[in-house]
Formats: C-alpha cells, sequence, structure tokens
C-alpha cells in the first residue's frame, strides 16, 4: 500500500440469502476477494449470530462485518464494489430484504450498544435506519431495508478480546454444478478428525444419534462447516476430512457462536421474541403434548407471573430432564419468549436449563404389619388397617409418607449438539477463559 493517509473502515451487511438459496458467507469471501489487492483486513470477516426468535429470519439469522484498512483515495471504490456484489449476488424473494453499512473510525458506543440489543430484542427498521443515518458513512438497501439492522448489529459487536468470548468457523463451499446435489462427507474421516482435534473443536458430530451436523441441508454453496478455538486447528482439520466432491472455495469467520452471548445480555422480562434468562419455579408437573413436545407451567420468582416452559421435540434426551421437574422445584431458564394466542400466555422455549434447587416430594404407602411384616389394607373409613394374613388390625394405624427419589440432580442441560441453536454454548466450552487476542493467519481464505 502507498503512504496515502489510510482509515479503518467497517462494512456491514445481512439477510442476503432465502430458504431457497445463497449464503451471506459466501457473499463475503466473494467481497473479500474483491477488495484484497486495495485494503489490509485488521480482522477475520465477523459471522455475528443475532437474536434466534426473530420470526422473519431466514435460518441462522447471521450478518457479517468486516473491519478493514483502506486508504482514502480508495473508499468509495471498497463502498462501490461492496453495493455491487450486493446486488449481484442476493436472492430475489419477497422476504429478503439486504442491507449494507459503512463505518470509518472508531466504533460508536451507540452501535454497540444498538448490536447488544440486536443479540435479545426485536429492533424496528426505522431505528435502524435512523442509526445509519447517524452513525454510518453511507448505507444501502434493498427491499424493505430489514437487512440494515443486522448489518449495523455486525459492525457493533467486534467481538474485542478479553472482553467478549469468541470461536471462529472454517466453511467450504461447493462448485456451483453441486449445489443442488446430495452432499456426501466421509464420516470415518470425520470420526478420526474429530477424536485427533477435540476439545479445540467441537459440534461436529451430534453426541445422541452420531449423526454428522457439519454440512446444512439446504440448497446453498456451503459444504460444511467446523467450528473451534483456533483457526491453525481448523486448517489442519480441513484437510483430514474427505469429501466425494471438490472444495471450490473455503474462508474462516471469527465469530459468537457457542458463546452464549445472547444470554450474556438477557433479561428475565417476558416480552414476545425475546431471548429470557430468568428463574422460574414450578409450579404443575410436565405433560407431553402431541408431536413428543413437552410443557410445563411455572411462576417467574421476580414477580410471580406465570409462563408455560417448553422443550421441543428435537430437543431428544433434554426432554427426559425437563419431564421429571415438578411443583416447587427451581431452575434457571435459558430460552425465547413466544406468545401462544391459543393459551394466552407466553411459553419460554428453552434452549438450556439450569436445575437449581429440588424440591421434597412423597408418596402414601398403607403400613406393614408389625406382627408378620406384610402390607396392610384398609378397615374402612376412619377404622384405620388390618393384616389379611394374621389378622391384626389397628385403628390408629395411618398411611407412611415416603421420599420419592427424583432421579433427577441440580446442574446445567443442554440439548444434544444436533438441537442447539448457533448461539448456545456446549458442555465443552463452559468455563473456558476469555482469549485475550486472535491472530490473522495465513491462507485464512482461498478461492
Amino acid at each position: 500500500m502507498s503512504d496515502l493517509r489510510e482509515t479503518t473502515v467497517h462494512i456491514g451487511f445481512d439477510d442476503t440469502d432465502s430458504l431457497r438459496g445463497g449464503c451471506t458467507t459466501f457473499l463475503a469471501l466473494r467481497l473479500v476477494e474483491r477488495i484484497s489487492n486495495d485494503v489490509e483486513f485488521l480482522d477475520y470477516p465477523r459471522l455475528i449470530r443475532n437474536n434466534p426468535n426473530i420470526p422473519w429470519k431466514t435460518r441462522g439469522n447471521g450478518a457479517i462485518g468486516l473491519t478493514l484498512k483502506v486508504e482514502e483515495d480508495k473508499i468509495e471504490s471498497i463502498v462501490e464494489r461492496a453495493i455491487n456484489i450486493l446486488n449481484e449476488m442476493s436472492e430475489e424473494n419477497n422476504n429478503t430484504n439486504p442491507g449494507l453499512v459503512i463505518a470509518k473510525g472508531e466504533i460508536p458506543q451507540e452501535l454497540k450498544q444498538f448490536s447488544y440489543k440486536a443479540l435479545t430484542e426485536v429492533i424496528s427498521i426505522e431505528t435502524a435506519k435512523d442509526f445509519a443515518e447517524k452513525f454510518c458513512f453511507k448505507h444501502y438497501t434493498i427491499g424493505n431495508g430489514r437487512g440494515l439492522i443486522g448489518s449495523i448489529a455486525a459492525i457493533g459487536n467486534t467481538l474485542q478480546p478479553e472482553c467478549e468470548d469468541f470461536t471462529y468457523e472454517l466453511l467450504t463451499y461447493r462448485l456451483p454444478q453441486n449445489i443442488k446435489k446430495k452432499r456426501e462427507i466421509d464420516y470415518e474421516s470425520l470420526i478420526q478428525a474429530d477424536k485427533k482435534y477435540s476439545p479445540q473443536v467441537f459440534n461436529n458430530i451430534d453426541e445422541e444419534s452420531n449423526n454428522i451436523i457439519i454440512a446444512p441441508a439446504g440448497p446453498d454453496p456451503v459444504l460444511y462447516g467446523i467450528r473451534g478455538e483456533e483457526p491453525t486447528i481448523l486448517l489442519e482439520m480441513m484437510k483430514k476430512i474427505k469429501t466425494k466432491e471438490q472444495i471450490s472455495a473455503y474462508c474462516i469467520f471469527r465469530t459468537n457462536q457457542a458463546t452464549d452471548q445472547h444470554f450474556e445480555y438477557a433479561s428475565s422480562d417476558v416480552v414476545n421474541f425475546n431471548v429470557f434468562k430468568g428463574e422460574i419455579k414450578v409450579t404443575e408437573k410436565p405433560k407431553v403434548i402431541p408431536g413428543g413436545h413437552v410443557i410445563s407451567h411455572g411462576e417467574l420468582l421476580k414477580n410471580k407471573s406465570k409462563v408455560d416452559i417448553a422443550a421441543f421435540e428435537p430437543s431428544k434426551g433434554f426432554r427426559d430432564i425437563i419431564k421429571k421437574l415438578l411443583p416447587e422445584d427451581r431452575i434457571m431458564a435459558f430460552g425465547g419468549v413466544k406468545y401462544k394466542k391459543e393459551f394466552k400466555g407466553f411459553t419460554i422455549q428453552l434452549e438450556k436449563c439450569e436445575i437449581l434447587s429440588i424440591a421434597d416430594h412423597f408418596k402414601e404407602e398403607s403400613p406393614f404389619c408389625p406382627s408378620c411384616n406384610n402390607r396392610m389394607v384398609s378397615n374402612g373409613l376412619n377404622k384405620g388397617y388390618k393384616c389379611r394374613k394374621c389378622g391384626y388390625k389397628n385403628r390408629e394405624s395411618t398411611k407412611v409418607r415416603k421420599p420419592i427419589d427424583r432421579k433427577l440432580s441440580r446442574g446445567l442441560y443442554i440439548p444434544p449438539a444436533q438441537a442447539q441453536r448457533h448461539l448456545v454454548k456446549p458442555h465443552r466450552r463452559n468455563n473456558l477463559p476469555l482469549k485475550n487476542s486472535f491472530v490473522l493467519i495465513d491462507n485464512w481464505w482461498k478461492t
């Protein structure tokens, strides 16, 4: 680069894909390729997952943020290339509303606060447009402008080391002619690679079903993605995984996936579509409803408000834990809030659950005969109990209360990997120290 004055530039974009195809991360890689000769990358592309409960999201509600050093006289060219690639690669769909923002210099505190709200709340398009006007150098939209929300959140959520947890994901991409074909990944090579690099990698194989969970199912350009703590490990692991098709490109992203970041900023307020974290006292025994979903009832400890608690069928063994809850048990519930019209109330859709306290419950049994030690039977209303074997009777005998073995322990419970949302921190990442830095390695992307 020349000696001309340089500026830090942040580019954020979102909502470029649809359920029929496309991928915002692939668009990011193409933009990286197009501008790489004219910028210095100061960070990996950041893949930021926002509030997973937003009803109009496509899949994982992920947005992309780029942080670059750019010569002042090249900024307009970079902006133009970013807009062009957004127009070229965004899916054409009524529910796809791409947005792009560009900010210069230090990220304002207001944009950081915006990004934290995007993790847990519903932000209006009008609010995003106001923020873009006030705090961004340029912004651009297609459609109704909803993509501005994730775009601003992606540049505001800087995942600053020592302050925020972060992980990495290496995404591999397919040749265009293979996109509609079935993905074929060699299971044994993945098993061996997972064993070799664990615990530095995670959520490659589901622990309950043993299914491969690194590959998406839809018609998008991603072949597979592997997640881990260090980018060099991901590059090594990619070389160990065998596939029946050629990898056309790859890119490493720095991300808030598997960090519980949304729960770090969540509240116990019950607001439709918001992320929830709060203590609940169970008030009714759970029941299984059609579809295999488990529903219980409870009240918030902070204000006695009534809520339902739901563990859905895809969470598999996690439901067995929720089934064991009984009245007076206390839990810390983590999940999303959904208002159910048919119940005229709110449901906490559980992403994880910490059992804080387990109430004592008892069952009543007929007493044993003191003469022959056989179980006695009732001798009639207010007449005590009698023994059918030896004839012993006692009008004062009453049922005996016996503690129920709850077969439940306090602790944190999480659904299996294939049922976890992107942001949920898996068990193997608990208690890890925050990373104090990151290094932009060579070969972090290739096309």
